[in-house]
């Protein structure tokens, strides 16, 4: 077999002869038989507009300019076929195909690898794969695409690893035109890819080589600094990063060993705030608004899918951005100065559920409920909204204020859990605490579960007077709406015996986030923005121990994380 090689932007056109056997000498063959089934949750297209992708599926051509690598040619069941024919590039090369991960994003240096794609198919398989290629995802410098077409209709299936193939990414659906979608890989690293398709007949598969490109500028290269893999939830971590206020916001996976698989870039402004609410839904992964960006729905190829309204000044999208299980878009809105004394200004606070369209299905605005009382600027300082379709309740949190309970047809509020950091502006709360010290006092995020709890990232105080030392704690609560009390069922670091920053040090003034995990363990997200202390995120299980922690280096933020179990699209093998 003979390839060709690429500089730059070249074209890559590979002939060469795919056969189906029972057994064959080429070092890049493989001899799948049919008993391999492929299962769902693939990325797979049959053709379509170039470039495009739906719901998850790359669709359609190559990005213009990146280096693709194409194998085509015929063969017969039994082992026959035509003889290899080397098709020239337009500078008349002829030596070893290098694949290039493409520009991917800012500040990112494409990689390089040798591709040698060849194709066999199983014993007695008519499941021939022809056309096959493998692309670098123009969004992504760690990511590819591969494609195949098939002479009958048969699955879709790439795995790929190291050395030995450890992943899969497959659907199992039968077309003949083939695209999958490639996440899960480390940077600059070289990789064996193999696509494969299952037929009623039989199995076919081709391999190759790729190896990604560097990580753009600002994605830190964050310490594992706890794992134990036998109590922690397995998945993927998603996460928002902020660098040092000046660059782009990024929304990044790490594996279970600390390593970015998959990230985006926010647009080109600043990130100044930090406050990028994220998490996947479905096959989109949601990114909040930024300063000067709007809230964004990005397929895992890395593509915008949809976009929110634009930011304003006087109207600012900070903290929040969800989506329900309508497909409707939750949204906080800061209300700049919307109440104007003489000496002092004061904030609103508005809650939107959008449609897709952006028309306005439904609002709220604070001021509308409660007083506009005191001199604090930021008298509410909202950053959680969620919604219960079913009871038709929404769940909104102001870090100052506490958590409210509100009748989404009404407006009204049905009860609010108050925080010790203000008592006067509305009174204490709905609720007394058991003990009575275990009250929170101004919360990041809190989660209402069906059960009756609620898990909150209590920051511990803001400000700076009187030289108060505040800490930073996660409270877990089961609330009673009957007798209205609140009794703690979880905390930590609480009375758990654990290092000294977890009891001492541990204190974050602007972020947080805490999580409820399918095992019972919590996720927190312990973010800070400091030029001499570390964000961390970490998972504790319930007997207080730190599992699972990532480490990033100073100034390097992050608002809130969520564990994808299982990760998207990506399976071991």
């Amino acid at each position: 077999m003979r390839s060709l090689k690429v500089h730059g932007g070249w074209a890559v056109v590979l002939s060469a002869l795919v056969v189906a056997s029972a057994c064959g000498d080429d070092a890049h063959s493989t001899d799948d038989g049919p008993g391999a089934a492929p299962g769902s949750g693939g990325t797979r297209a049959s053709g379509g507009e170039a470039g495009s992708t739906s719901a998850g599926a790359a669709t359609g051509g190559s990005h213009a300019g990146a280096p693709i690598t194409e194998l085509g040619g015929s063969s017969t069941a039994g082992g026959g076929g035509e003889t290899p024919a080397l098709v020239e590039d337009t500078a008349g090369r002829d030596s070893t195909t290098t694949v290039t991960s493409g520009r991917g994003g800012e500040g990112g240096s494409a990689g390089g690898g040798e591709d040698d794609i060849s194709s066999s198919g199983g014993t007695s398989s008519t499941t021939l794969l022809t056309d096959v290629k493998i692309e670098p995802n123009p969004h992504m410098t760690i990511s590819c695409f591969v494609s195949w077409n098939t002479n009958v209709p048969a699955s879709s299936e790439v795995d790929f690893g190291q050395g030995e193939y450890a992943f899969r990414i497959r659907d199992a659906a039968h077309v003949l035109e083939h695209r999958v979608l490639v996440i899960g890989m480390h940077a600059e690293t070289a990789y064996r890819i193999r696509a494969v398709s299952e037929s009623e007949t039989g199995t076919g598969s081709a391999e190759g080589n790729f190896t990604t490109g560097a990580l753009p500028a600002d994605i830190p290269q964050a310490t594992l600094t706890a794992k134990n893999s036998e109590k922690t939830e397995p998945g993927w971590t998603l996460t928002n990063v902020e660098f040092g206020r000046s660059a782009p916001a990024k929304v990044v996976m790490y594996d279970e060993q600390g390593l970015p698989v998959w990230y985006f870039i926010d647009g080109t402004h600043a990130d100044s705030r930090g406050d990028v609410a994220t998490a996947l839904v479905g096959d989109r992964v949601l990114v909040g608004p930024a300063i000067g960006e709007p809230a964004r729905e990005v397929d895992l190829s890395g593509e915008v899918k949809w976009s929110g309204p634009a930011q304003s000044t006087k109207q600012l999208q900070t903290h929040e951005f969800g989506k329900t299980e309508s497909g409707t878009y939750l949204f906080n809105v800061e209300l700049d100065k919307a109440i104007e004394g003489e000496t002092t200004h004061i904030d609103d606070q508005l809650l939107e559920e959008l449609s897709p369209e952006l028309g306005v299905v439904w609002s709220w605005n604070l001021f509308d409920h409660v007083p506009a009382v005191g001199t604090r600027e930021e008298l509410c300082h909202g950053n959680a909204l969620s919604l219960d379709l079913a009871a038709n309740v929404a769940y909104y949190n102001c870090r100052y204020l506490g958590l409210f309970k509100l009748d989404r047809a009404s407006g009204e509020i049905i009860w609010r859990l108050g925080g010790t950091y203000d008592q006067q502006s509305l009174g204490s709360g709905d609720f007394t605490y058991d003990p009575p010290e275990s009250q929170f006092s101004d919360a990041h995020d809190p989660e209402v579960h069906d059960d009756g709890s609620v898990l909150l990232y209590d920051n511990g105080g803001y400000g700076s007077s009187s030289g108060t030392k505040f800490h930073t704690r996660v409270l877990e609560y089961q609330l009673d709406e009957t007798k209205h009390t609140a009794t703690r069922t979880f905390e930590f670091p609480g009375d758990f015996p654990v290092d000294a920053w977890y009891r001492n040090d541990w204190y974050t003034p602007i972020w947080g986030d805490a999580d409820r995990l399918e095992n019972g363990n919590i996720l927190v997200t312990a973010g800070m923005r400091s030029s001499s202390l570390s964000t961390r995120i970490f998972e504790i299980s319930r007997q207080g121990e730190v599992v699972w922690e990532l480490t990033f280096p100073p100034n390097y933020g992050s608002y809130r994380a969520e564990r994808l179990a299982p990760p998207p699209l990506v399976e071991a093998l």
